[in-house]
């Protein structure tokens, strides 16, 4: 949730190279619902010391998995201490405290999740769900995030998406905290992305807005807000914002001198945050493992590079 709350060359592989790629998953895999708020949040259920289910935000913008201080009570966790570095959020650092956590399951599939840290903030607006599940759970498996048919597949670390299906192959830019960075194209802009669904809005950074000439008077922009951080910024619409084979023909997007961009290396250059209003509409599929993602084509999106 770095966003809400994380012309150079672009990333794009060729449909012979992304047949070598593309391998049928690993046959174990787990079915998990996956349910949108009225906001735009991908929520699922999780277990946590055999406890549960709890309904969580699923983002891939938050390194840790964060729980409320009324689960947190609920639970009985134990506070061990406080972090040693503030907790970057979007709007900026916080001290925080580190509480015990445990086993975090999810399609009934274990994973370690030793600590967690306590925000409620975020939560007055995602009210449906406890926490967010963040990627040190996430980063355990390969997970395919289906929001179109509402599920959540988790296969072994190291497996690959179903072969014959429309994927585009991104390398991932920098793995710290497991954060998606990739290459990508807005306007004829090259940038870089951070895949984020735990922000429902796509912000562009100033560089990116000077960029696109998105400023204040501009034709078609006006003044906005960012919901969960309440800081100012601009509203307009981009067009052809571009990963990889993947293309949006036209967002509405925001823009704002967010801490998160500093933090994650993306505020001397066009940068953005592409959010769950962009990537709810496409399937994901996340290899940990080998630093790349791959991603469908948008609805009625115009298919770019050789025709399939």
């Amino acid at each position: 949730m770095a966003g809400g709350f994380g012309r150079g060359v672009l990333g794009r592989v060729s449909a012979a190279l992304a047949a070598v790629a593309v391998c049928a998953g690993a046959a174990r895999a787990s079915d998990v619902a996956l349910t949108l708020t009225p906001r735009g949040f991908p929520v699922v259920e999780i277990a946590i010391n055999g406890e549960g289910p709890f309904p969580m935000v699923l983002d891939t913008g938050a390194g840790l998995t964060t729980v409320t201080t009324a689960l947190k009570d609920e639970l009985k966790l134990i506070k061990i201490g406080r972090m040693p570095q503030p907790l970057q959020l979007a709007g900026g650092a916080e001290p925080v405290d580190i509480y015990t956590l445990g086993f975090v399951a999810l399609g009934g599939r274990p994973a370690p999740a030793p600590i967690t840290v306590i925000l409620d903030a975020p939560m007055k607006y995602i009210r449906e769900a406890r926490g967010i599940l963040g990627m040190n759970v996430l980063s355990r498996f390969a997970v395919e995030i289906d929001q179109p048919n509402k599920r959540l597949i988790l296969h072994d670390s190291g497996a690959l998406p179903t072969r014959g299906d429309d994927w585009t192959v991104l390398k991932l830019v920098r793995r710290a905290d497991n954060f998606l960075i990739v290459e990508a194209e807005i306007g004829g802009v090259a940038a870089r992305a951070m895949l984020d669904t735990g922000a429902n809005q796509t912000i562009l950074n100033p560089a990116l807005a000077e960029a696109l000439g998105i400023a204040a008077g501009a034709p078609g922009v006006s003044e906005g807000k960012i919901a969960l951080t309440g800081a100012t910024s601009l509203k307009a619409r981009v067009e052809n914002v571009v990963l990889g084979d993947a293309e949006w023909p036209a967002l509405d997007i925001l823009t704002a001198d967010l801490p998160i961009f500093a933090a994650l290396e993306l505020s001397d250059k066009p940068g953005l945050i592409l959010g769950n209003d962009a990537l709810k509409q496409v399937r994901i599929f996340i290899d940990y493992a080998g630093d790349q993602v791959f991603l469908t084509r948008p609805p009625g999106a115009p298919v770019i590079g050789e025709q399939r």
